[in-house]
């Protein structure tokens, strides 16, 4: 078992862990919020490259794919 659930912890002390997890949590968000905007603006800047219209993030996937530049 892993110390965390070994030991006694006090109020302050998981509620100090419990702030570590949130921020954590916080900057994954921020993190596929960014991602999901630049998978937004490829997925326009494909449509006007290859004359398509309403591509979405499986789309390039897809196309990568096909093209053996994702295994």
């Amino acid at each position: 078992m892993s110390d965390t659930l070994t030991r006694t912890h006090t109020e302050l002390d998981v509620l100090t862990e419990a702030v570590e997890a949130l921020r954590e949590a916080e900057e994954l968000r921020k993190a596929v919020r960014a991602s999901g905007a630049r998978l937004r603006a490829l997925c326009r800047l494909w449509d006007q490259t290859a004359g398509l219209w309403g591509t979405a993030p499986y789309h390039l996937e897809q196309s990568c794919r096909a093209r053996g530049l994702i295994t």
